[in-house]
């Protein structure tokens, strides 16, 4: 059985390659700033930034949404199970709507750890 730091790892790896992973506006680096996002606003105001759509229909944020992506993925992935949504905006409602805190508590807590090595491996 694969440790939690071993499934993290994985699933920070495979999102990693992603092209566009962690763009911000401009050329930035949205990824760097991501988890302190969450640490001071909270995981679902992280999440919604990141989903926000513009008027035309597209993300306003792409390099965010793939990081909310990633997280989605590694949270709803075997061995975490933290959410079952597999996608941001899906994950946005099913936080948004569940019957107590704890399951927020959690996937913020495994969001920021899933980060660190995300942050590591796309640098």
């Amino acid at each position: 059985m694969k440790s939690l730091s071993q499934i993290r790892a994985a699933n920070a790896l495979t999102s990693a390659h992603r092209d566009g992973m962690g763009l911000g506006q401009q050329g930035g680096n949205a990824l760097s700033g991501f988890p302190m996002l969450i640490k001071s606003d909270g995981l679902l105001p992280a999440l919604a930034f990141a989903v926000e759509r513009k008027p035309g229909g597209g993300r306003k944020q792409p390099g965010c949404f793939l990081i909310a992506q990633a997280i989605a993925e590694h949270l709803s992935s075997e061995g975490v199970a933290i959410a079952e949504a597999d996608e941001p905006d899906a994950l946005v409602d099913e936080l948004a709507r569940a019957n107590d805190d704890s399951q927020l508590r959690r996937a913020t807590a495994e969001a920021i750890a899933f980060l660190n090595y995300l942050k590591r491996f796309v640098a």
